[in-house]
Parts: structure tokens; sequence; C-alpha cells
């Protein structure tokens, strides 16, 4: 489908949301939904996933009109309420949509099935979890990390992820990913969020060390362009 055919769902809550009337964040907030692909592929061998893009802070305040600075900040506030997530490199960065089923939509605005949701007509995406045992599994990651909405949806799409490539977890399987989690990351959220996001991009099946900076470069890539 063409990018010029694609549409977002923003509904009127938003009015309440509460970087709404913080501009720049609001801005680059809908700037990250628009820029999101709506499908996977790679870009220089760097892969994506729907939901996700590759760029960079120079790129974003070119984007949106915004300095570096207030594009470094807006993005720190996105990230602590749960917006978006931030896979950091050497010289870019993966920024995730997180919830972003919540606004893609496709062809025309009036309810029209998504590309991932079958030719039938009530079918469920391959993405949704409709099996109770999961459901009830990603209601008890909610506890682990109630003070960290970012990495809790992170946590969360991760096990979303192992259902969808039919790698379900059990619930010792989460405690044990939810143990080398905390060793990995030795304590630092931030860290952790990103080991997450690592295994989610790469279709990992369990946590790994972070990749050394610009590891998956393969020469000097001019991120203006993405």
């Amino acid at each position: 489908m063409s990018e010029n055919l694609r549409f977002l769902k923003l509904y009127n809550k938003m009015l309440t949301w509460e970087w709404y009337d913080d501009v720049n964040t609001c801005r680059l907030f809908i700037h990250c939904l628009l820029k999101a692909n709506w499908k996977s592929g790679s870009w220089h061998g760097i892969k994506y996933e729907p939901g996700q893009f590759i760029t960079s802070l120079a790129t974003l305040a070119k984007e949106t009109n915004l300095s570096t600075k207030q594009v470094r900040i807006a993005l720190e506030h996105l990230k602590r309420t749960g917006e978006v997530a931030d896979l950091r490199q050497s010289n870019y960065r993966i920024i995730t949509v997180l919830k972003w089923d919540d606004y893609q939509t496709e062809g025309k605005p009036s309810g029209r099935l998504k590309a991932n949701q079958g030719q039938t007509k009530g079918k469920p995406r391959a993405t949704d979890i409709d099996n109770k045992d999961i459901k009830e599994d990603i209601d008890n990651i909610k506890t682990y990390y109630a003070d960290n909405p970012a990495l809790n949806e992170a946590f969360t799409e991760y096990v979303k992820m192992r259902n969808k490539i039919k790698k379900p977890m059990t619930d010792h399987a989460i405690e044990l990913a939810i143990n080398k989690l905390g060793k990995l990351a030795a304590g630092d959220d931030n860290k952790a969020l990103e080991i997450v996001n690592q295994s989610i991009l790469n279709g990992w099946q369990s946590f790994y060390p972070l990749k050394e900076e610009g590891s998956r470069q393969s020469g000097a890539i001019d991120w203006s362009k993405v």
C-alpha cells in the first residue's frame, strides 16, 4: 500500500493526554506516528518492524523544526510515560511507537480491515493474543514493572512476539526471562528496555547483552536521508 494512502487513528481523548499542552512533545509524538513503518522491512541491513522507524536526533530536529535539545527532552517525555521506546546505537536510533495497533489503520478511514487482519471479516490478526493463559501472563508482567510503563509495555510486546512466532512462554519461562533481564541490565531500567527491544527487533527467543555499538554498521550512512 502506498504511504500516501495510509491513515492513522487519533481519538478525542488525546485532548486530555498529559503531553497535549506541551507543544514540542505533542509535535514529536505525532511526527513519530506519521514516520513509523506500517510493515516490517530493512534499510542498509538494519531491520525494522511495524511501528518502528530508523532515525537520529539530528534528523528528527530537521523534520520537526525543533532544536536537538528540544527533541531530546520531548523524546525523554515520551519514553517516560510509555508512548515510545528508543533503541540507541552509535549513530542512529530505532524509535518504536508502543501500542502501535491503537493508531494504525489502512485504506479509507471507515474501518477497513488492516493488512494483517486476514481476508475474512472478524478474523483475528496474527499478533492478537487470544490464548487465555497468555493474557494472564501479560497481566502478571504488569506486577513486575508496575513503576516503569515503558519497560512494562516492551516486555509485554516481547511476550506477544514469542506468541506470534509460535514460541509461547510458560509462567516459568517468563520468570526465568525476567531474572535473566535483571542480571544483564544490572538494575539499569534504560539498559533493560534496550535489551528487550533488541530481542523484539531481531525476533530472538531470549535476552542477550547489547551488541557492540556500531556492530551493525558496514559503512558510513547518511541518516539525514532516512
